[in-house]
């Protein structure tokens, strides 16, 4: 009697319920959306919402002539550095030592 071992014991599942191969589960458009948004850094959400704001994509920035681009680019450098400082600014005072 041979005892196979614990590497070649495991074969992944290759097929679903009755033998049917496994399908991934489908994603809605919403949820594909939200993974997508989710995966980005926090910096790339930052970015991606003054885009929206200012009513520009990625691929129009990509399209625009140099000159254009870089003022567009330095609104946007903008637009985040006061959101940075207005996120800075309410979370000052937030934690207070009540025992003094």
């Amino acid at each position: 009697m041979q005892i196979p071992s614990p590497a070649s014991a495991f074969v992944p599942p290759t097929t679903g319920f009755g033998g049917f191969a496994a399908k991934p589960p489908e994603r809605s458009a919403a949820a594909a959306e939200f993974l997508s948004y989710a995966q980005k850094t926090a910096a790339e959400q930052m970015r991606e919402q003054v885009l929206r704001a200012l009513g520009v994509t990625e691929d129009e920035v990509r399209a625009m002539d140099p000159k254009e681009r870089e003022k567009l680019e330095e609104k946007v450098r903008e637009m985040i550095e006061q959101k940075v400082r207005e996120d800075t600014e309410q979370r000052t005072g937030l934690l207070v030592d009540v025992r003094a």
